[in-house]
Formats: structure tokens, sequence, C-alpha cells
């Protein structure tokens, strides 16, 4: 006699983001010097005359040596010559002179390594976090998960319900960076620091390589495009898909249906229970739910599919269908109409790899292409 092994069904610990915020300091600014009075060129225009002056008046008196006149013009000489001393060298603002604007510089761009050592520290936090929710499906992680508290963890209720994971990209910064508040106009700032800190907002509100998830629900479903010689690539795509959603959700809050003419490529899944069939049942158990066409489908689960609700946005508050189907056609050139409808179903997502460019999926907002070298992209336009 066979037993039953069950699992525990306590749910760990999820890991909390604290908030973080970063403020960043205050750019430079080059602050003018106003005009001294009188400029340097008046005092200049009084040396000159006062030379031409005494000049004069020696010429004129026939004079070898300086009389009564030219001891009244040596003082107003002298005079001139301190002004312009001074208003060369001593009338400015200390902080424009190139040693001090060199230090702010330097105590600026030190300021901004600290507050990059903070920033890296969240990022590294949020970077643990997403990695929880999405763990790499590659390494074996999913398969650690199977029979414990992670496993079928997230309900119709939670906010990561229906979110799988499709690769590595890149997210959003959550700590929050306060740029500068006081910016100066455009001709007084301090050019290092102004850059250093566009910079800086640049580089650092992001978060590189981490999972990115698809919001299976948020729409009423998702076509993959790619080459035929990338079939392959993009299969390898939907099964680590259904992978992730088949651990964290259950069967009994969704149900998985496979539409192939490739049932070598998806025969593993018939050791799921999100495929077995509701009702059905054969030598085996249940039927398992996967169809060589869309009409094999259609003509099993056909009236049931037509008294669904129309799909609308999830919103806060609105009530949520009573059961959730995730439908993956990876057979080219089928028609998925059937499926969606004109507006798609309450609780259906449609994962279509069609290359159909007709579909109802392919827009903007619900299609997505591996481009040349086999990168995952939101398709902008589909053509």
């Amino acid at each position: 006699m066979t037993t039953k092994k069950g699992y525990d069904k306590e749910k760990p610990a999820v890991p909390i983001l604290p908030e973080r915020t970063a403020t960043m300091p205050e750019i430079g600014e080059i602050t003018r010097p106003p005009q001294q009075r009188p400029p340097v060129w008046v005092w200049v225009l009084i040396f000159v005359v006062a030379v031409i002056v005494l000049l004069v008046i020696m010429i004129r008196t026939g004079a070898r040596s300086i009389g009564l006149g030219g001891m009244f013009i040596m003082p107003i000489m002298l005079v001139s010559m301190l002004m312009m001393l001074r208003n060369r060298g001593g009338g400015g603002n200390e902080k424009t002179k190139p040693a001090a604007l060199a230090q702010t510089r330097v105590d600026y761009m030190r300021s901004l390594d600290d507050l990059r050592e903070d920033v890296t520290v969240g990022a590294k936090e949020q970077a643990a976090e997403i990695a929880y929710h999405h763990p790499n499906p590659c390494n074996g992680s999913l398969l650690t998960m199977v029979g414990t508290g992670r496993m079928w963890e997230r309900r119709p209720t939670d906010r990561n319900f229906g979110h799988v994971r499709l690769g590595l990209g890149v997210t959003r910064l959550r700590t929050i960076i306060n740029p500068p508040q006081k910016v100066p106009p455009p001709e007084y700032r301090e050019t290092s620091t102004a850059i250093a800190a566009r910079d800086f907002l640049l580089a650092q509100n992001v978060v590189h390589d981490v999972a990115r998830p698809l919001h299976l629900f948020d729409q009423m479903g998702w076509a993959f495009f790619a080459e035929e010689a990338q079939r392959p690539l993009l299969q390898g795509t939907l099964r680590a898909l259904v992978c992730q959603l088949c651990v964290f959700h259950g069967p009994d809050v969704v149900r998985l249906a496979i539409i192939s003419d490739d049932p070598h490529a998806w025969e593993w899944a018939k050791w799921w229970p999100h495929i077995a069939d509701p009702e059905l049942v054969d030598a085996c158990g249940p039927v398992r739910m996967i169809y060589n066409d869309v009409g094999e489908f259609m003509e099993r689960f056909g009236d049931q599919w037509t008294g669904r609700p129309a799909w609308s946005p999830p919103m806060e508050g609105q009530p949520r269908a009573e059961d959730h189907w995730v439908i993956v056609v990876d057979m080219p050139g089928a028609n998925c109409s059937p499926l969606l409808g004109t507006t798609g179903y309450a609780g259906v997502s449609v994962v279509e790899a069609t290359n159909d460019y007709y579909s109802p999926l392919a827009t903007s907002a619900t299609a997505l292409k591996f481009d040349a070298v086999g990168n995952l992209l939101r398709a902008r336009e589909v053509v």
C-alpha cells in the first residue's frame, strides 16, 4: 500500500526590502566677482597721463631734475600703480581661484563616492529580494523548493500572483535618490560637478542583471516572435516560464494547457498536476490537457470558454476570476483567435508562439521578440 507524502504548507517569511533614501550634494556654482570701480583701464590712463605731464614739465622748464611740479605728479603715479595691483590680484573672490575650484571638485567627487557605496548596498538588497521571488531556473533552484513551504505559495490575493521570470534585465532602483535641489543656471554651473551629478543619476537609478518577470494576467495574453531557427530557444523560454508557474502556483488556482505540433518538446509536462483535465480520466488517471491544435482544445472547452466574462485590466478591489488558465500555444501558423475572442476572457492568459503577425496579441503592449543574438525584447512594432 502506497502512502502520500505531504509537505510543509507553512509559508516562510518573505524578505522585506527596507526603504532607503539618498540625497545628492549640491553641485558647484561659479560666482562672478562684481566689477571694480573704477576699472583697471582708468588707473592705467591716469598713470599714462601723469607720465606725459611730468615729461612736458621737464621739457618746458629745461630742468635736469624733478622740481616741485614733478614732486606733485609722483604721488599720483604711485597711487595709480597701487590701485592697478589691487584690482589685478587682491580684490577677487577666493572661491573662483583655480586652486579653490580644484579642491571643490575633489570634495564633490569624494562625496559622490561615499553616496555610491550606500546606493550599492541598497541595490544588492533589492537584487537579493528579486532573486528570492524569481530564482534562476537554470541552476536547479526551483527543484529545491518542491515539497517545501514555498511550493504553491502564491495565491490570487498576492501581489506577485501570475508573475513568472523571463530572463535578466534592468529594473529601476527602489532607493530614492534625491537630486540636488539648488541647481544654478547653466552659465553659473561648475562643469565638472554638474556632469558628475548627471552621470550619477543616470547610472545609479537602475539595477542591472536582475530577473525580469512577466505578469501573465495583466494582459489577455502574450505573443512571442522568433525566427524559425530560434524555435529551440523560444521553446526553452516557454518551458522555464511553465516551470516557474507550476512551482509557485498550485493546481487549485492555476490550470495549464499545452497546444503544440511538437509533442516531444512538451512530453515532460504531463507530470505537472496543473495540466490534468478537471473532469475526464483514462486508464492512467486524469487526461492530460496537451493538444495537437487549437480546434481540439475548443472542442473540449468551447462551451465553457464562451460563457466566461470578458477580460478587463486588473484593478484594486476588482473581483477576481474563480479559476485561472494559462494556455501555451507552441505552433507556428496557428490561429489563436478562438482562444481570445474579441477582448479576451477573464482569468485566461494565452501565451502564443505562432509568429502570427495578424494575431490580436501582436501589439506593442503584448508582443515580445527575439533579436538576432537571442535577446528577448519588447516589440515596439510587429511587422
